[in-house]
Formats: C-alpha cells, sequence, structure tokens
C-alpha cells in the first residue's frame, strides 16, 4: 500500500531552518481520509507478536510496574553508569547500537519508559511525574548513586527535569537532539489538541506508515538495515492496543508540556549536546539555545545525519561520549 500525502510535502516545504518538519503522526491522521477504514483496519489488525528480548533484556519491577532495559559493559571501568532515556514512540532498542559501540568497561543502561516498548502499558495516565519517579525508583532499585544521564529527543526533556529534581543522582549530561524548548515545542501541541483523533491515528497504526515515517522525518542517508531497526524498536512499544493507547496517552500527557527553559540556568552539571545536522524533527539550530541557557555545556553536530544519531553514526556518537566522559 501506498500512500502519497501532499499535505504533508506541502507544508514541510514552507517550514524554514528554524522551524521543525511535519510530524509523521500530523501527516498520517490528515491522510487517513484518503485511505478506506475497512483497508487500515484489515492492515492494523494483523498480529503483532511483541518480542521476548534477548541476551541484553533484563526486566524490574517498580511502583508494581514491569520495566524492561537493556544492559551492558561488565563495569570493570572506573567511570559511572550510563543510563540512557529515549524519545517519543521510542524504546531502549534505539541505543542499542551505541551501547554496541563502547568500550566493554562501560556500564550502559538504557530503560523502556512506563506504557513504551516492552515495559508494561497499564490503563493509567502517562505524564512526566509518572515517568520521573519511576526512574527515580529505577536508580534505587539498581543502586545508582550517580548517572551519566542520556536523554534522546523527548528523553532529552525527561532527563532535564529528572536532573532539576534530582541534581545528586546525576554527574553529567548528555542531550540528544532534545526537545522542551519553549518554541521548540509549538508545532507538536497541534498533536495534544486533536482529541480522540490521536487515539485513532495510533490505533490504525502499522509497519508501513511507521517506515513511511521513519524515511520522511527520523533518518538523513541510514542504511535500509539502520531503518529496518528503526521501525522495528519503534512498532515493538507502538502497536496493538495497549501500545496504541499508552503512545496516545503519553502524545496528550507529555508532548508539549513540561518546558524546560525554566530549569536550564539551574543545571550545573557538565552537559554535552549531540545534534544530528540533518534533523528535520527538531532543528538544529536548537543546539545553541539549550548550550547557551547551561552554565556548563558544549555542542557537537554529528554531520549527514537526522533525528537519530546514536543509531545512524553509533562509532561516532560513541566517541564523543568516550571524550566527553574523560573532561
Amino acid at each position: 500500500m501506498q500512500i502519497k500525502c501532499t499535505e504533508y510535502r506541502a507544508e514541510a516545504g514552507r517550514y524554514d531552518g528554524r522551524h521543525t518538519y511535519a510530524a509523521p503522526l500530523w501527516c498520517y491522521i490528515r491522510c487517513m481520509r484518503k485511505v478506506p477504514v475497512a483497508a487500515l483496519l484489515l492492515v492494523s489488525s494483523l498480529a503483532f507478536a511483541e518480542p521476548a528480548g534477548d541476551s541484553l533484556s533484563r526486566w524490574i519491577t517498580i511502583g508494581g510496574m514491569r520495566i524492561h532495559y537493556l544492559e551492558t559493559g561488565d563495569g570493570s571501568g572506573s567511570g559511572p553508569t550510563l543510563l540512557m532515556i529515549h524519545g517519543w514512540c521510542g524504546c531502549s532498542e534505539d541505543f542499542r547500537p551505541l551501547m554496541l559501540a563502547l568500550p566493554s568497561d562501560v556500564h550502559a543502561i538504557a530503560v523502556d519508559l512506563p506504557g513504551c516498548g516492552l515495559s508494561d502499558k497499564p490503563d493509567i495516565a502517562y505524564d512526566l511525574p509518572l515517568f520521573l519517579n519511576t526512574l527515580a525508583g529505577f536508580c534505587d532499585a539498581r543502586g545508582l548513586s550517580s548517572v551519566v544521564l542520556i536523554g534522546h529527543s523527548m528523553g532529552g526533556q525527561v532527563s532535564l527535569h529528572f536532573t532539576a529534581q534530582w541534581p545528586e543522582k546525576v554527574e553529567k549530561l548528555v542531550l540528544i537532539d532534545p526537545y522542551g524548548l519553549e518554541g521548540e515545542q509549538a508545532p507538536w501541541r497541534t498533536l495534544t489538541n486533536m482529541g480522540g483523533l490521536v487515539d485513532l491515528g495510533f490505533l490504525l497504526n502499522n509497519r508501513l506508515f511507521i517506515e513511511w515515517g521513519v524515511r520522511a522525518n527520523v533518518v538523513y542517508k541510514g542504511t535500509q538495515a539502520v531503518v529496518q531497526a528503526i521501525v522495528a524498536s519503534t512498532a515493538r512499544g507502538i502497536l496493538g492496543w495497549a501500545g496504541a493507547r499508552s503512545t496516545a496517552r503519553i502524545t496528550r500527557g507529555v508532548i508539549g508540556t513540561g518546558v524546560v527553559n525554566d530549569l536550564l540556568p539551574g543545571i550545573r552539571q557538565h552537559a554535552l549536546v549531540v545534534w544530528g545536522d540533518h534533523d528535520r524533527m527538531l532543528a538544529p539550530h536548537w543546539a545553541a539555545d539549550f548550550v547557551s541557557q547551561m552554565a556548563d555545556a558544549r555542542s557537537s553536530m554529528v554531520t549527514d545525519t537526522g533525528h537519530m544519531p546514536m543509531a545512524e553514526k553509533p562509532a561516532e556518537v560513541a566517541a564523543l561520549l568516550e571524550d566527553f566522559l574523560k573532561d
């Protein structure tokens, strides 16, 4: 099934360098009227077998929820644990290429937030306090007194709120194509105002639309293997009834909320802002805005890369992290 979305291309073409491109979901919802509903229901009703994880997978119960995470490294190094937080519609799998590119003595953990990836998706409200309290509980349960916190996209927003609330738990901070500044949020607030259409959009979602969105907005020069890995990691969390429900609630409860501008001046940790120079989801110019408002921060652009540099160029991002950890 191939769907031509002229509205998406037209709207994306009107944005200049200081604005984000149209979100895949926004485009998808507007294009749903072009496809017979019966066909969408047929595709979306195909059985989706949620993967059971592999040798890197771990589970822990926090706040009555079973939380999934990936863990690498033997911990023999002298540095703190790297704790990685994924973005909207993402999961811990987004960090797998980066984790495997790091030296074996670096202890790294990537968590599936509640309602995401392989973590539980209960019928509850999803908001920033839920994410923050779950991460704090995770650190306590794993005995992580201080971490290098790494947040991608929405995970950057979550990481900044976490650092502001529990500064003693964060030794250093890494933001990868982060989300959360006032002007940066504006185009995404459209999603939070679409009510039941957001629920319907995620309910009718399928791998075809996910791949379309990844190619259009997420990667820049990613190989077929990179694209399919991102599609698979996205599908594992948002397809199916429970995943669609939790993702829609996260969209309404987190996206467009929790502006970070007032938090940035209070962030005293040494910080690194990494950005793909061809990010079509969140414009690269925002890197300077993040850096300028924090006390001790610098930025690094990853060339020929889109919204997920840790997936498109994991070795380059790993090298940046290694240098940053030595500072």
